[in-house]
């Protein structure tokens, strides 16, 4: 039998998430028909699925040790990434990404990402023991694409991650973008299409039954060939700015999917062969109270605000 008392970064969830995360390796069904079979008791009471959790709340699970250490999360080491730290309190860390680094793990288990980079980070500061967690990972607020850089949000503990992603759901973060596009672009404008996805080929489309999607977008210079403009993101689908400013004929430059081939080789010339001139250069919280208070009416500024205007200038 396991005994789980429920922690601070354990509360405030239903049971049943929470067993999926104390046993990922185990199905949704597999864990329902423990909690059916008093298998799994909540304070020595048949659980209800929909409970929601409470700080010393106690989980026994009556499996065998073999089966336990079969389900259950392998608390493996996470790869040391050199990190751009932008801004850090006990509650957030705010990371600039750069291109080509991933935010999140992929299939090549081996590949190095932006998360395991924080969480090793915060495991040598002592601010994350993945040993004594029973669910909790710090985990990152927004993504951004591999070839994108800039501003990335990591809830450092389940009260700060939750809180802060209630705030991007509900768009009180504002995110701006900067990306060097191809053409002379003149604009100050809202872009709104809806879009698709195509899973298998990691690509996005634009569609009429697609999800909406939003962007502001103005134009900071602009010469006749090249552009740099800014964009506000509204909504946040997967590879939105890309599509958008290819859409209206003003890819970004480098962009390997949505870019043109013959036009990304200029970047050769400045010695930025495949980089894709797109990256989130700042962020800006309202009002803030509770555990979130140390942001109130922060703006934060990636360095890649500054990179960008460089490139710009040698570009024209």
């Amino acid at each position: 039998m396991k005994s789980v008392i429920i922690s601070n970064n354990d509360a405030n969830q239903r049971v049943d998430r929470f067993l999926m995360k104390l046993l990922p390796n185990a199905n949704k069904n597999f864990i329902m028909k423990m909690i059916r079979k008093k298998n799994i008791v909540l304070n020595n009471k048949k659980i209800e699925a929909s409970t929601m959790l409470v700080v010393g709340d106690e989980i026994k699970i009556f499996f065998s040790d073999k089966t336990y250490d079969k389900f259950s999360a392998n608390k493996s080491d996470y790869a040391h990434v050199k990190l751009d730290i932008v801004y850090e309190d006990e509650n957030i860390l705010v990371l600039d990404k750069p291109s080509g680094l991933l935010s999140h793990v992929s299939k090549n288990l081996m590949e190095k990402n932006l998360i395991d980079g924080a969480i090793h980070y915060l495991i040598e500061k002592g601010e994350y023991n993945p040993r004594i967690e029973n669910s909790f990972v710090p985990a990152l607020c927004n993504r951004l694409d591999r070839n994108t850089a800039g501003l990335v949000i990591v809830g450092k503990n389940a009260e700060a991650l939750r809180e802060m992603n209630k705030l991007i759901k509900s768009r009180e973060v504002k995110k701006f973008y900067r990306a060097i596009v191809v053409g002379k672009a003149e604009l100050d404008c809202e872009l709104r299409d809806n879009m698709k996805r195509d899973e298998e080929k990691n690509r996005s489309m634009i569609s009429k039954s697609g999800v909406e999607m939003i962007s502001h977008v103005k134009t900071i210079t602009a010469d006749e060939k090249f552009s740099l403009v800014e964009i506000e993101l509204i909504t946040g689908r997967t590879h939105q700015i890309r599509l958008q400013l290819a859409n209206i004929s003003h890819p970004i430059l480098g962009d390997p999917k949505y870019g043109n081939y013959n036009t990304n080789e200029v970047l050769k010339d400045i010695n930025l062969n495949s980089k894709q001139l797109l990256a989130s250069v700042r962020l800006e919280f309202p009002e803030l109270s509770g555990v979130l208070r140390e942001l109130s009416n922060k703006k934060l500024v990636s360095r890649y605000l500054s990179k960008l205007n460089t490139i710009m200038e040698k570009l024209i």
